[in-house]
């Protein structure tokens, strides 16, 4: 074997590091993903108002890509902007169907949620903190033990001893399948904090892939069954207390997203196409109307799709909206140069997971990685131009440019014949 064990062992860690170092210090330097769309209907215009925010601005628009003062585009958006409006001694608001929207409309206003694709496939441990929700003061209080969910049962671990509530575990258990729920719980959510208006306790799946809530009301159980058998496995369920009591929150299938409200149970969102794995989506609750926006994380540059639906959740307007074609070519060349830096990348974060990876990827221009390449070996040829030259140190600079290069002129040929001589 003509290759030097430890030297070689050094320029590859040297290569890999190489391989994450370059493309986060050159991200972090050209902000190329630091442009953000967003949108909500308005009930003034019946249209949609989008702003588009990046580090240098943040811009108002409509619809057909006028760009909108600042004021005028707020008070499109009462439901968003109230206080604002208020102030400005706007009120009442006149839409152009002629409908008039009062500041008590919209004081109450609206409950907003964003789901995203971390949430969906991150795997919650089985632990919950299961607060009192009729507390005997003004506030809720982080509970003494941890409720555990078994494969048949449920128990509560006191944090301090460490020791078993036998009873405790019992009562609850019996309540659960007194209730229905069949074990073992297949997904199960809550919002673990005392910092909220109230709680809502845990919602669950049960092996039936039936929604259950279940809460600590005076030191005992309180189980409801949300829904029948869902159409799909449950993926995620979202809890957010919020003071309006619109929803509980959502609750994600294989097949699409529902709004768990107080109401009327489960509303499927009208989503085309979604993904659980790609999809991410805000979505913002009236009185009035409701209004989601959702993207696909997977497709290069997606476009933002937009929908405004009623109270019942029928849809009453769509609309899409792309990234600008300055950003579009902005983020092309910027993706060149890092391409032409280093043929591959290394990630330790993306935005499909919460779990530190070690993404390996392939330079998003195969022209302009060939090109870095080629430079690598020009310029190392140069630089040893009175030395030899080693086919080894060629071979590894094709594959890994200039990381490679940078590595051999900092330890050296990993070549034996380079330490023979």
């Amino acid at each position: 074997m003509r290759v030097n064990l430890p030297r070689f062992a050094l320029f590859l860690i040297s290569v890999i590091t190489l391989f994450w170092f370059i493309p986060n210090f050159y991200n972090k330097a050209s902000r190329p993903d630091r442009f953000w769309l967003n949108g909500s209907f308005s009930p003034i215009t019946k249209e949609f108002v989008i702003w588009e925010a990046s580090p240098e601005n943040f811009t108002y628009k409509n619809e057909n890509g006028d760009e909108l003062d600042k004021i005028s585009a707020q008070k499109m958006l009462p439901f968003i902007y109230y206080n604002n409006i208020n102030k400005w001694q706007a009120f009442p608001l006149t839409s152009v169907d002629g409908s008039i929207i009062t500041y008590d409309d919209v004081r109450d206003g609206t409950q907003m949620l964003r789901l995203s694709v971390r949430d969906v496939s991150s795997e919650a441990m089985p632990l919950f903190a299961l607060l009192e929700s009729s507390p005997v003061g003004a506030y809720l209080e982080m509970p003494s033990d941890i409720l555990l969910i078994k494969q048949d049962r449920v128990i509560f671990i006191d944090c301090i001893s460490g020791k078993t509530d036998e009873e405790k575990s019992q009562r609850f258990t019996k309540a659960l399948k007194d209730s229905g729920a069949a074990f073992p719980i297949l997904k199960a959510f809550s919002n673990p904090t005392n910092l909220k208006p109230f709680d809502e306790g845990l919602i669950f799946a049960d092996s039936a892939n039936k929604l259950f809530q279940l809460k600590m009301i005076e030191g005992a159980p309180f189980v409801k069954q949300i829904s029948d058998t869902l159409d799909a496995k449950v993926l995620f369920i979202n809890v957010s207390e919020d003071e309006r009591r619109l929803f509980y929150g959502l609750v994600v299938t294989k097949n699409g997203v529902y709004v768990n409200t107080y109401e009327d149970g489960l509303k499927k969102l009208p989503l085309d196409d979604y993904n659980p794995q790609t999809t991410s989506l805000s979505a913002s609750f009236t009185s009035l109307y409701h209004s989601v926006m959702s993207n696909d994380l997977s497709l290069k540059n997606s476009p933002a799709y937009f929908k405004a639906l009623t109270k019942d959740f029928d849809i009453i307007r769509e609309y899409k909206k792309d990234i600008p074609q300055d950003i579009v070519q902005k983020r092309e060349r910027i993706s060149y140069v890092l391409s032409f830096l280093t043929p591959f990348s290394i990630s330790q974060f993306n935005a499909f997971s919460n779990e530190v990876l070690f993404d390996i990827k392939f330079a998003s221009s195969a022209v302009f990685a060939l090109f870095g390449v080629v430079f690598a070996l020009i310029l190392y040829i140069a630089l040893n131009f009175k030395k030899r030259v080693y086919m080894l140190d060629l071979i590894a600079i094709c594959f890994t440019g200039i990381a490679g290069l940078i590595s051999l002129q900092i330890f050296g040929s990993f070549s034996k014949k380079a330490l023979k001589k």
